[in-house]
């Protein structure tokens, strides 16, 4: 019986997960601020799990295998860092709330690493500069900014329904963050461990 439990309550997250896909690409306000208010960790799992598959296949392909702790310590120390900063809330809630809408902010992340893999594996370095491998860098550069621009917007709507604060102090406190984060990002680039990091 509790197997079955755990079975359905398994698909109940997979379809939650789905779901807030869609709604993240096609509405990412109400979708955002659902999660914020009512969304569970169990939606979280098929993040989680796809982020782990991802180093996983990555180790495999590319021999990538220092790149999931740093990209865990990115993820671990982005939440902390933006909770311990001044929001309407509570810390105990704000941290829930940025656990739930923070790691839906990977999917962007997720779509760009995977969709690297593939290319690489498809269509491996060096890539010639004929006509078809310029209308590919069209592709990938657009493809890319797409992306940036989906994720720029999670992001936001993260820090918007997580501290409840207003435009100005969203900017102020993505500033903060890239000053935390970029120092990181150099570091980890530096001791050879991550090229990209995964956030």
């Amino acid at each position: 019986m509790d197997f079955k439990r755990k079975i359905s309550n398994g698909l109940a997250d997979i379809v939650l997960f789905v779901k807030n896909c869609f709604g993240l690409v096609f509405f990412p306000y109400n979708t955002m601020r659902r999660i914020s208010l009512h969304g569970y960790f169990g939606e979280l799992v098929p993040i989680f799990f796809l982020s782990f598959l991802y180093f996983f296949l990555a180790n495999r392909i590319r021999e990538n295998q220092n790149a999931l702790v740093p990209s865990f310590v990115f993820y671990g120390v982005s939440i902390l860092f933006l909770t311990l900063l001044p929001g309407k809330d509570s810390i105990g809630i704000r941290f829930t709330k940025y656990v739930k809408t923070w790691t839906n902010t990977l999917l962007p992340t997720l779509i760009w690493f995977y969709g690297n893999m593939f290319f690489f594996v498809i269509l491996p370095p060096p890539r010639t500069l004929m006509i078809t491998g310029k209308i590919f860098s069209v592709f990938y550069i657009a493809f890319s900014v797409s992306l940036l621009i989906w994720k720029l917007i999670l992001v936001y709507l993260s820090l918007r329904f997580s501290s409840r604060i207003t435009f100005q102090r969203i900017v102020y406190y993505m500033i903060l963050y890239l000053i935390l984060l970029i120092p990181l990002c150099l570091y980890f680039y530096q001791i050879g461990i991550s090229r990209i990091p995964f956030v």
